[in-house]
């Protein structure tokens, strides 16, 4: 039993039912659209093969790192730059 407070007043939250699944098979789609990989020339039509061409030859996509580390590292760069500037 959970609660929760509405305005000045607790009262009891209704339990949650999760969806029940349906016995009607419908595949899961990808967004992907197919493209030739730069580096190797195969043909990527999902997110594993391009994870996978990506790994293989040591690339790193920066769409792909977070937005904090991208931050950090940004400020690193800034403050090298400032270092290097003459006084």
């Amino acid at each position: 039993m959970k609660f929760v407070i509405r305005g000045d007043r607790l009262i009891e939250k209704p339990e949650e039912t999760p969806p029940q699944a349906t016995s009607f098979p419908a595949p899961m789609v990808s967004r992907m659209t197919s493209f030739e990989s730069p580096v190797t020339g195969k043909t990527i039509s999902s997110w594993r093969q391009r994870e996978a061409d990506m790994q293989a030859v040591g690339a790193v996509d920066p769409r792909d790192i977070p937005r904090a580390a991208k931050e950090q590292r940004q400020r690193v760069v800034e403050r090298n730059a400032r270092a290097a500037e003459p006084d």
